[in-house]
């Protein structure tokens, strides 16, 4: 059976529920060299999130993937412990993001060591504690993939096959995301196991359908910062095309910013609950599509094994 690793252990993917795929507790910008747990109070962390996820929970949202990498803020005992309080299904993941929040060793090794290294984590668990990765966590530039990204793709191809995890991958654009389908093609990766992360931003829809029909899942994850119509017009064309059970909805909200007093402004995550699920219902969008959209594409999407 399919099954969804949360950072309170593994549950059956039918379990997951209406899920967020795509937020952030906390992010530390500061840099590889720099952040870490010791610039911010874990117990302040999750004062200041706690209710921003029961407000989710009162809602009906069942799962949060947390989609903060290492050396960006990741910290799972602060979702675990959230997890706790508050009964959201919290999945964190292994990997790293791109360029300037880089390690230097992550310039100077193969994508063997590197994939090495996130699959150790999901093997033996990540920062000394026994929770394990939901997802592989990357991202790359707007662009034709740089070598530094190209590498970190690769070890992203690795550590899937080798632990079955699906990668999201930041990635905005329609020309890196079909480089990173060819990649993962060649290293025997099924592009099923990838999320084109803020494919909203792309604004030519074909070049974003022939991306859809590589077998991919499309995340629009801008909701609540973007305009509605930003997400709203690309969803259509899709569900229109019949892509509804390759999409993800989500807002790519929060977050705990390390660095600023009391840890900035977050943005709640209610928007698709409260205003775009209602707005979808005004353009004729079924509710067993929403079901689609919200429940059974995340747990697809999401699903080891």
């Amino acid at each position: 059976m399919a099954h969804i690793m949360t950072v309170q252990g593994e549950i059956d993917a039918t379990e997951l529920g209406f899920t967020l795929p795509h937020e952030h507790i906390m992010v530390d910008f500061a840099g590889a060299e720099t952040a870490g747990p010791h610039r911010y109070n874990r117990d302040e962390v999750v004062a200041t999130m706690r209710p921003f996820v029961e407000e989710l929970v009162a809602a009906g949202v069942k799962s949060f993937v947390e989609c903060s990498p290492m050396y960006l803020a990741r910290d799972v005992q602060v979702l675990r412990t959230l997890a706790e309080q508050t009964g959201m299904q919290f999945i964190t993941n292994t990997g790293q993001y791109k360029e300037p929040y880089l390690p230097q060793e992550t310039f100077q090794i193969s994508a063997e060591e590197l994939a090495a290294q996130w699959i150790d984590e999901w093997v033996n668990g990540i920062d000394g504690t026994d929770i394990r990765p939901g997802f592989i966590k990357t991202a790359v530039f707007p662009d034709p993939l740089a070598v530094t990204q190209v590498k970190v793709m690769t070890a992203a191809a690795i550590a899937s096959r080798e632990t079955g995890l699906t990668i999201g991958t930041h990635t905005c654009k329609a020309v890196p995301a079909l480089q990173i389908i060819r990649l993962l093609e060649s290293r025997q990766v099924d592009p099923a196991k990838w999320i084109f992360i803020h494919a909203h931003q792309e604004e030519d829809f074909d070049l974003l359908r022939m991306v859809a029909a590589a077998g991919c899942w499309i995340e629009l994850d801008g909701l609540g910062s973007a305009s509605d119509a930003a997400i709203l017009t690309p969803l259509l064309k899709l569900l229109d095309a019949g892509f509804q059970r390759q999409v993800l909805l989500s807002h790519d909200a929060g977050w705990y910013t390390v660095g600023k007093p009391g840890g900035g402004t977050p943005r709640p995550y209610t928007h698709l609950t409260s205003t775009f699920i209602p707005l979808l219902r005004q353009f004729g969008v079924d509710d067993e599509t929403i079901r689609v959209l919200t429940v059974e594409n995340p747990a697809r999407a999401f699903a080891i094994g």
